[in-house]
């Protein structure tokens, strides 16, 4: 069983763009956030994409990437994750190639199934409907690990060169929140993250399928795998609360079926919540990480008892880029 004592913690950040900001202080706010992280001992610092979301600034996780990658030290630095679906994959090769021989093994290329928005926006990004269908993302995924490794010679993509992308192969891991990327992940033998922190209900049992369709002989020897959680930590109840409503009120939103704007801490303190949204609540932060240290501490330990992965990424969602960072203390400080 892994020990929250000794498990290794990474970031997984969205460019929070708060109420009142720019979408140059959310980006900002993430190489700040990233150069807080380093120095505690996260390992990795990923990137989501998002599209079309007024309140998260992560539309181009590459580029994101380069900057963190340049502001800090070690650290690797990675998508959590592209979304394979609304690119092609020569392009993702190539810009993953060049990060790649721009910052050496520090690059992460976590890809998703999902477009991560909506039809149309997804279509805008493409242009074209092939791609979209979910029954093309293994063809397209092995196109993509091909420009890194080499092609099959029957497939039709072997005729094509990624410059910068072969031979500047970043660590590639499979993103998921079902059973279908957990079985695919494994029959490849990479390393699967589940996406815990926004589809917590049915992680353990796509965990269970991602090691029973483990495959050796991929880029792997033996399963390994990870988990987000989001976390929303402070000393005082009544803080956590503070920073974790306005989150709550969007997300709220955005099951409504709208692209609400940033919401403002006021804002927030002043909602009334029906019944039924004060349960949504509820039921949504019991199995992340969302309370007082100690209350933070219990979550985290059940979930890797209950998981067993091998790694740990956190993904901070406090309204305040100060509480994102005291989150990332409070949580490396519960390692001892």
């Amino acid at each position: 069983m892994t020990a929250l004592t000794d498990v290794p913690l990474n970031v997984l950040d969205l460019a929070w763009r708060g109420f009142g900001q720019t979408n140059a202080d959310a980006v900002a706010g993430s190489i700040a956030l990233a150069q807080h992280a380093e120095p505690l001992g996260y390992g990795r610092y990923w990137f989501a994409e998002h599209h079309g979301m007024p309140g998260i600034a992560s539309s181009s996780p590459a580029i994101l990437i380069g900057a963190v990658a340049a502001a800090t030290q070690t650290m690797r630095v990675g998508s959590g994750g592209v979304m394979l679906p609304n690119h092609a994959p020569l392009v993702v090769a190539e810009q993953f190639g060049t990060l790649r021989a721009l910052y050496g093994d520090r690059i992460d290329l976590g890809i998703g199934r999902a477009p991560g928005t909506d039809g149309v926006t997804a279509f805008a990004l493409r242009r074209t409907q092939e791609g979209l269908d979910a029954s093309a993302f293994p063809r397209e995924l092995m196109d993509l690990i091909g420009f890194f490794h080499g092609m099959s010679p029957n497939n039709p993509m072997a005729q094509l060169l990624a410059v910068p992308g072969l031979g500047d192969a970043p660590e590639i891991w499979l993103l998921g929140s079902s059973g279908f990327s957990a079985e695919l992940a494994g029959t490849l033998g990479l390393p699967f993250a589940f996406a815990h922190h926004f589809s917590g209900d049915n992680t353990e049992r796509a965990l269970e399928i991602y090691r029973d369709s483990f495959r050796e002989g991929g880029f792997l020897e033996a399963p390994h795998s990870m988990i987000a959680v989001t976390v929303i930590t402070d000393a005082s109840a009544d803080v956590v609360r503070r920073e974790m409503l306005p989150g709550a009120i969007s997300f709220i939103r955005m099951r409504q079926g709208q692209k609400p704007s940033p919401v403002s801490i006021d804002e927030a303190l002043a909602y009334s919540f029906s019944p039924l949204e004060e349960e949504f609540i509820a039921h949504r932060n019991a199995r992340q990480a969302v309370g007082t240290p100690d209350q933070v501490r219990a979550q985290l330990e059940s979930l890797l008892a209950s998981t067993g992965v091998d790694e740990l990424m956190v993904q901070p969602a406090g309204a305040t880029l100060e509480n994102r960072k005291r989150s990332l203390e409070i949580v490396r400080s519960l390692q001892g």
